[in-house]
């Protein structure tokens, strides 16, 4: 998912409705989810997802940032202050397969790695 949203063809697109509560998320996410098996659509991250919300209290404020790249989508939950991610799921047209991202390679490091911040995933979609 991270590759996903890290695309260069990835574009956050407008959210008329980005506020919503914890509790509100969860019920919509669970029918969403629903209804994107029914039609066939391949979806990920969705049980994470619901997870996640369903451990928060029911008045949590959160934020629904939305990603679209071809036929795929992204919506990612961010806790009101944008400072933590919550959860993401990622869901094509029914039909189409879920987009498959290789890895970069990267050297085995002998040391383990110092402390980083969070990784921003929108820092480059803003």
């Amino acid at each position: 998912m991270a590759a996903f949203l890290e695309d260069a063809a990835t574009q956050l697109i407008d959210n008329p409705f980005p506020s919503a509560r914890a509790a509100a998320a969860r019920s919509i996410w669970a029918g969403r989810g629903f209804d994107l098996r029914a039609m066939g659509a391949e979806i990920a991250g969705l049980a994470d997802l619901l997870g996640a919300l369903a451990a928060l209290p029911a008045s949590e404020p959160l934020i629904e940032e939305v990603a679209r790249s071809g036929p795929h989508t992204a919506s990612v939950f961010l806790s009101a202050d944008r400072g933590r991610v919550v959860g993401v799921a990622l869901y094509g047209k029914p039909g189409t397969a879920l987009p498959g991202f290789t890895p970069p390679r990267t050297r085995r490091r002998t040391r383990s790695p110092a402390a980083s911040a969070q990784l921003d995933l929108f820092a480059d979609l803003r």
